[in-house]
């Protein structure tokens, strides 16, 4: 506001004070110019006469139009609306008063009859609204639309003709004569204003800045509504937070089912953002759902796997359930016959939204393996946790195997964004894994040692290892966590599992 305050006063200062310094020399300056008039020419008093007079309402003139237009319109009035001042209110404010001006001059400093010169400017206008009576229409049309403000400059509108295609874009101005839109594909539309005015609009920026649309998802009818729901809802949230970033804050999508046919259950996908976004959410929409489906197993509107039934919800079966453990960073290139055997003492849990699933500070005995929904992660604030988890956990995720297998604490505490369904092995699974298979022991370390950087335990803080010795160090801990194991000796040709370093 000061900049702009600042701005406006550099803009008036000037024809400001050439106005007082003209009125004053004009008025007060007594017979000082007529008599160095005088002296050079006869008609020299009179020429200073016409010309001091016409500067005196012309600068004032200039005066008035930058008062008006940068501390009435582009201060107050814009202030107070929230949105620029059309450019065409300005310039009819400017013509105004350049007209009175020149009239002005006219009266007084010309000494000549206004009534004459209405009555013939009169005439001449008739004339020429005749002869462009169609620009006439488009200012008028200009002046009604910035009057009515039906839209104002920056909102994004869709204009609906019979017969013409729709067009869809942010308005940029409204001038005299035409008015400007930028549409989705970057062009700009140029429409004359008594067209615009006659063309049925959607204005999408008001009453509010958003609008609700909604993606079409077709699943076999044989899978659970509320399944379904649970999996389409974290697609739609990952897909939204992604496009519009966690500031902008999302509104919660919600899914219905819009209709049963032969090829199975309809499902409509409801979400809510502002324009700009619309036109690339819903593909995103629609492709974070292929992924949270995959994830879960299920195809669209193609014959589902089956599933058993345990508390009452549709959960993966048992060796669906062993191949999504067996996708996790954490477990990789274990034995089919140790997947079983995790997937046979695993607990399977849905969790609802808001939910606190762990604690930051807090010991735990449990991996989590999320199959299906989002979870969140936040560090604690305290002592400068790390933040050892990404903010949004998608299904696939495992966490957090530094708390099971090191003896950490939790570094975040983690809750559910939406309903979840969590594989949970606890330590009494993971011990028994290592004393059938003394083998795992040793791949899940080195896992574990790739995934889990030094530097971010309080294991490696004061001795930050990397490679082979960080992974010695790593299965050196979880051994004091897994006493009394047979374990195999190391040979040195030992495959490595190769795994993306990153925190989990």
């Amino acid at each position: 506001m000061r900049t702009t305050l600042r701005d406006a006063l550099g803009k008036i200062l000037l024809p400001g004070l050439l106005t007082v310094g003209i009125f004053t020399f004009f008025y007060l300056g007594g017979d000082a110019y007529q008599t160095f008039g005088l002296a050079a020419v006869d008609n020299t008093r009179k020429v200073l006469k016409y010309v001091l007079g016409v500067a005196a309402f012309l600068s004032l003139a200039v005066l008035a139009q930058r008062v008006i237009r940068y501390v009435i319109f582009d201060g107050i009035v814009a202030s107070a609306t929230g949105t620029p001042v059309p450019k065409l209110l300005s310039q009819i404010s400017g013509l105004i008063i350049y007209i009175v001006a020149l009239s002005a001059c006219a009266g007084i400093v010309f000494d000549q009859d206004l009534t004459v010169l209405w009555a013939a400017s009169g005439v001449a206008g008739l004339v020429l609204g005749m002869a462009l009576r169609e620009l006439l229409q488009d200012v008028f049309a200009g002046i009604a639309l910035n009057i009515d403000r039906a839209v104002r400059i920056g909102e994004y509108v869709q204009l609906h003709k019979a017969g013409d295609a729709s067009i869809s874009g942010q308005l940029l101005e409204i001038s005299w004569r035409t008015t400007r839109i930028k549409d989705f594909s970057g062009d700009v539309v140029i429409i004359p204003n008594s067209k615009f005015s006659a063309i049925t609009i959607t204005n999408f920026s008001q009453p509010e800045a958003v609008s609700y649309r909604s993606a079409i998802v077709t699943l076999d009818a044989r899978v659970p509504p509320t399944r379904a729901i649970r999996i389409l809802q974290a697609a739609a949230l990952e897909a939204l937070t992604g496009l519009i970033g966690n500031d902008g804050a999302p509104p919660q999508p919600w899914v219905e089912v819009k209709s049963i046919k032969p090829e199975g259950a309809e499902y409509a996908i409801y979400f809510k953002a502002e324009w700009r976004f619309l036109a690339s959410a819903r593909p995103l929409i629609l492709q974070a759902a292929l992924s949270h489906l995959a994830q879960a197993g299920l195809e669209p509107a193609v014959p589902r796997q089956n599933t058993d039934t345990e508390m009452g919800l549709q959960v993966p079966g048992k060796e669906r359930l062993a191949q999504l453990i067996g996708e996790a960073p954490l477990l990789r290139g274990l034995s089919a016959r140790d997947l079983t055997l995790l997937s046979e003492g695993a607990r399977l849990t849905v969790e609802q939204p808001d939910r606190v699933i762990a604690q930051a500070g807090e010991a735990g005995t449990v991996l989590f393996l999320l199959l299906e929904g989002l979870l969140s992660a936040e560090a604690s604030r305290r002592n400068g946790a790390r933040q050892s988890l990404p903010p949004m956990l998608r299904p696939g995720d495992l966490f957090d195997p530094s708390v099971v297998l090191l003896g950490e604490a939790h570094a975040c505490t983690v809750r559910a964004r939406t309903p979840a369904l969590l594989c949970e092995l606890d330590y009494d699974v993971i011990n028994r894994l290592f004393r059938t298979n003394p083998e795992a022991f040793d791949v899940v370390g080195r896992n574990l040692a790739a995934l889990v950087p030094a530097k971010s335990t309080s294991l490696g803080r004061e001795e930050s290892g990397e490679g082979e010795d960080w992974a010695d160090e790593v299965r050196r801990q979880m051994r004091h966590l897994f006493p009394g194991l047979a374990l195999p000796s190391r040979r040195e040709d030992a495959a490595v599992i190769p795994v993306s370093r990153k925190a989990h």
